[in-house]
């Protein structure tokens, strides 16, 4: 057998076990982060968690601010963009007239 079969046999078999390793690892291991399907709690501090959490009240927005006078007689300061003329094609190519050395 000459060299350059022997290098093509090893691209080969490494790249069949690259392709193994990426299979396993893709379907082969269980995921651990999926959600569990009973609705029980795992220990007491997520229990805890759970319960305090269910205690907590939604949060409310005091929306009166809207209607005030002071509120009302704010206005937008927007700043007008004009679009600009585009530069050189080539920005750190030789000026035009500019004779070169």
């Amino acid at each position: 057998m000459n060299t350059s079969n022997n290098s093509s046999i090893i691209v080969l078999i490494i790249a069949i076990l690259v392709l193994g390793a990426g299979a396993y690892m893709l379907f082969g291991v269980p995921k651990q982060f999926e959600l569990q399907s009973d609705s029980s709690p795992i220990s007491e501090a997520e229990a805890v968690f759970i319960t305090l959490t269910n205690q907590i009240n939604p949060v409310q927005f005091d929306t009166s601010i809207l209607a005030d006078p002071r509120f009302k007689v704010l206005r937008d300061l927007k700043t007008p963009i004009f679009e600009e003329v585009t530069g050189r094609a080539d920005p750190f190519g030789p000026l035009p007239g500019v004779k070169q050395q």
